[in-house]
């Protein structure tokens, strides 16, 4: 072993290597160290030399004494080591500071240049963030980018950094190209604008999915609306249905929904014991790390990844059929038996919410009336050829439709009452398409990377789109650069995903989980499209509706150039490019050139766009509409609730006999006109 006594081979300046030892220069040394033993003036000399970064070798070095022996030991034999002369250190320390002082400035100056950043950055931000943002003249961008500038230039100065005719034209440059921090994902801001849900009782919700649909469908509107509500202040969710683990065919509707409900009441009692025996446990360990550190509880051991209690960090219940392991904590999830048919208070649903049809024909006297004081609500797909009457759960207490056209123009009360003359009067309402924050948000402008995207499915359902994309096929490769550069097209996914239906299915629905990777990338996929293009075409079908193409794009920050629907009308005409579906391509592409070459206009738009949309069109706000839906309903309101404005004007279903609304075609001989153009 090396003896800890040894001085340091590399030595601090002003000590001596052993190859530089010599009996002369130890007795200078003893002599030295005799004279200034006595002499309180140089005291501050020897400490000073013998604090150096040597540590105690350098120490027992200059007093020619070791730490393994007392003070009357004889000194050792090796030579200690002689210390320079005062002069000799104050020449080599002036000699280090000298060569240290560009190193010094050097980090002085960058010390300086980021503070000086820090301080604009920060008054960049409390300059926008001081804007008298929107509910009068926050939409404005040339109203607040003019505010930031000078709010900015304020700020400088009262910092001291003025920068003279520099600064206040760098401003006034970085100003003209700004957007505030909240232009972005909500995850990072909130807008001035965000719908807040409003205060409500708690509301414990069973969206009723279907589990092949969910491994099928490439659309992922169920799962956003399921996504929203996880995140919603008033609502427990639930999901289940046919296909999950645990349903049964075999029983009504109404059977399944009360097992379901004791089912998570089992749950939840298994889940409170596991954390009460590991609270318990947490307990016991750090009694026992009191009375002894390296104490372990019971025959847990203290491994790599678990606490002191034994416990593994995130750990997550099992599936049905696990087994714990010996000093696994894992909670086991119960077995799914025989559970009571009976109500359960404390967990029944206070809503069972379905999306389109999950139930075909077949199935619908599976379908019975709901109990418990549990409501049922159904929200319709697309009425294409009217076929949603077909699809309509008639036992439903709400339905709800996507398209405010289709309350009056196919559940119209007098065909209702034709075709079910018995039936007491439901409550219907309009709960329009929307789009989450967190999934679809802008970028600055500076970040897009098209100029125009077509967006979608093409066909002769979807005009301006089908005119569009044939445009671009015939143009190819020889079109002009002017033309050609306009526009591009987003890839369509297409409608379904393959799986594997072998594989065990789930119980319910986990965000994040692997068996929806598929239909989460297809979506990050389309939310980056429409973030990263200033313009998204698309249109609203033949039948005029508000798909979620518009609510998505809107809070994208991308414009859409689109023919209007017929609800939210007034609002969308002031930020959307209208587009008729009678127009050809060339008139379709000239107008997009207008509005590109207008980018302050452009912009303009977007925002505006935006502002609408996180306040009237976000998925947190569909919720709230079905929730206030299902306290009408419990007051005994019945008929057809209108949220948004809405026109019911002369149009044709899609499909062979093209129906029409009846005040269409009310003169015999004639056919009135209404969307067309």
């Amino acid at each position: 072993m090396a003896d800890k006594t040894a001085p340091a081979r590399h030595a601090w300046p002003g000590t001596l290597h052993d190859a530089d030892r010599s009996p002369r220069r130890c007795a200078h040394h003893s002599h030295h160290a005799r004279h200034h033993s006595h002499s309180p003036s140089h005291s501050h000399s020897h400490s000073h030399s013998v604090s150096h970064p040597a540590g105690r070798s350098a120490r027992h070095a200059l007093t020619g004494t070791s730490s393994s022996s007392s003070s009357s030991s004889p000194a050792p034999s090796a030579c200690p080591e002689a210390p320079r002369s005062l002069g000799q250190r104050r020449s080599s320390a002036l000699l280090v500071r000298r060569r240290n002082v560009p190193l010094v400035l050097l980090s002085a100056l960058l010390a300086l240049l980021l503070l000086h950043e820090h301080r604009l950055s920060s008054s960049r931000r409390g300059a926008w963030a001081a804007v008298p943002l929107p509910v009068r003249e926050a939409r404005k961008l040339a109203t607040s980018r003019a505010e930031w500038a000078a709010r900015r230039k304020r700020s400088a100065e009262r910092a001291g950094n003025k920068g003279g005719i520099a600064e206040l034209v760098r401003a006034d440059q970085e100003a003209a190209t700004a957007w505030p921090e909240w232009w972005g994902s909500v995850r990072a801001a909130t807008s001035p604008w965000d719908y807040v849900p409003r205060e409500r009782e708690r509301v414990r919700v069973l969206f009723l999915t279907d589990y092949d649909d969910y491994r099928t469908r490439a659309n992922t509107h169920t799962y956003e609306l399921i996504d929203a509500a996880l995140e919603h202040p008033h609502v427990d969710v639930d999901v289940w249905g046919p296909g999950w683990a645990g349903y049964d065919f075999a029983v009504p509707l109404s059977v399944n929904v009360k097992r379901r409900a004791n089912r998570l009441a089992a749950l939840d009692a298994a889940r409170g014991a596991h954390d009460a025996k590991r609270r318990a446990r947490r307990a016991a360990a750090e009694q026992a790390q009191k009375r002894d550190r390296w104490a372990v509880w019971g025959d847990v051991r203290r491994a790599p990844g678990r606490d002191a209690a034994g416990l593994r960090a995130g750990e997550v219940g099992r599936s049905e059929g696990d087994h714990v392991e010996e000093g696994d904590e894992r909670w086991e999830v119960p077995p799914w038996t025989a559970y009571e048919d009976g109500c359960n208070e404390r967990s029944r649903f206070g809503l069972v919410w379905t999306i389109s049809d999950i139930y075909k024909r077949d199935d619908l006297a599976h379908v019975d009336v709901l109990d418990c004081g549990t409501l049922f609500a159904q929200q319709i797909g697309d009425c294409h050829s009217l076929r949603c009457l077909d699809e309509w759960y008639v036992g439903a207490n709400i339905t709800a439709v996507k398209y405010a056209f289709e309350l009056q123009e196919v559940f119209g009360w007098d065909r209702i009452k034709s075709m079910y003359p018995d039936m007491a009067a439901p409550l219907f309402g309009h709960s329009p398409d929307t789009g989450n924050p967190w999934d679809f948000w802008p970028v600055p402008w500076s970040e897009k990377k098209r100029r125009a995207s077509i967006f979608g499915f093409d066909g002769s359902f979807y005009p301006i789109r089908t005119t569009v994309t044939d445009y671009l096929k015939d143009v190819g490769p020889s079109a002009s650069a002017s033309r050609s550069a306009v526009v591009s097209r987003h890839p369509h996914p297409g409608y379904t995903i393959a799986y594997d239906p072998a594989e065990p299915a789930l119980e319910t629905y986990e965000r994040n989980h692997s068996s929806y990777a598929v239909q989460t990338a297809i979506r990050e996929d389309f939310a980056r499209g429409l973030r990263e293009a200033q313009i998204c075409i698309f249109d609203s079908s033949l039948e005029r509706k508000m798909i979620r193409k518009y609510a998505q794009a809107f809070l994208s920050g991308c414009v859409v150039a689109a023919d209007l629907p017929t609800e939210h009308e007034e609002a969308l005409s002031a930020f959307v490019i209208e587009l008729k579906p009678s127009w050809n391509a060339l008139r379709i592409v000239a107008e997009l050139e207008r509005h590109l070459a207008e980018p302050e206009r452009l912009e303009q738009m977007a925002m505006d766009a935006f502002a609408y949309a996180r306040q009237h069109l976000t998925t947190t706000r569909k919720i709230d509409g079905m929730l206030d839906l299902v306290d009408q309903y419990r007051a005994g309101i019945r008929g057809y609730d209108h949220p948004f404005s809405f026109s019911s004007r002369c149009r044709a279903f899609w499909s062979g006999n093209a129906p029409r609304p009846p005040w269409c075609d009310a003169t015999p001989g004639a056919s009135h006109r209404g969307l067309e153009g």
